[in-house]
């Protein structure tokens, strides 16, 4: 939600009652405030991990740029990181127990992996905001390009395909992870040759871009959230991607 109306109109929380109870579980994509109307207060952040709580299927959020680094300019953006994790950090385990075995990278816990009918899934904690460090940035994408290979090759052989999680989309302040030529996960992906969606939110309209990074085995879908219902995606065969609003 961006503007208090979506919560005083019940849209956001209709939305999230609305989830079919079929649903293996649901993904937040990120950017669950504009900075400008919450301000990075904490009872933001609280309201919005209450009303996810409705879901009847469990929760992973990953953190956008709006939900940490945009606080910058009102509480900053450590306080605002310190915010989301006291927030949402482990946010799933209000599900517990899974009906899969749920693997969190050690040095970025936000980020989690879980492999569920022959599809590996990976939720990284990539967002493109110039008000990140540099030093910062790289350093999360290199831990997490090489917890994802890792996740990749010890589940070999479990898996048909795979779905990245993220918030970001594909951007110059990002390029390290996605690149197929400087050992990113586009190179892994090649290599690979089984289909692998990377899903984000970030861009408030729905992309569906085919042959990403001229792979032919490489979707990429961007959510268009806010006001949009949310996205159903269905993964037939373990292997084919489909999407409903």
């Amino acid at each position: 939600p961006y503007q208090r109306k979506e919560f005083d109109d019940d849209q956001f929380p209709k939305q999230v009652r609305d989830i079919p109870n079929d649903s293996d579980f649901v993904f937040h994509v990120g950017d669950m405030q504009r900075t400008k109307t919450s301000l990075c207060n904490i009872t933001w952040y609280q309201h919005v991990a209450d009303i996810l709580r409705y879901s009847t299927s469990p929760v992973f959020i990953t953190p956008g740029d709006n939900d940490w680094l945009d606080c910058e300019p009102y509480i900053g953006a450590k306080q605002g990181w310190a915010h989301w994790k006291n927030t949402f950090g482990f946010f799933d385990s209000h599900w517990q127990p899974h009906k899969f075995k749920l693997v969190r990278q050690p040095n970025l816990l936000e980020n989690v992996s879980f492999l569920y009918q022959r599809v590996l899934f990976v939720v990284v904690h990539l967002v493109s905001d110039y008000f990140d460090i540099e030093s910062e940035r790289k350093y999360r994408h290199t831990e997490q390009l090489k917890w994802t290979k890792q996740q990749i090759a010890i589940n070999e052989g479990f898996f048909d395909s795979i779905v990245i999680i993220g918030h970001s989309p594909p951007s110059a302040l990002n390029r390290d992870f996605f690149s197929a030529k400087e050992s990113g996960i586009s190179e892994t992906v090649s290599e690979l040759g089984i289909p692998v969606v990377y899903i984000h939110g970030s861009g408030h309209k729905f992309v569906e871009e085919e042959q990403f990074n001229k792979l032919d085995n490489f979707l990429r879908i961007q959510i268009p959230g806010r006001t949009s219902n949310p996205v159903k995606v269905t993964i037939k065969n373990s292997n084919m991607f489909l999407f409903d609003f």
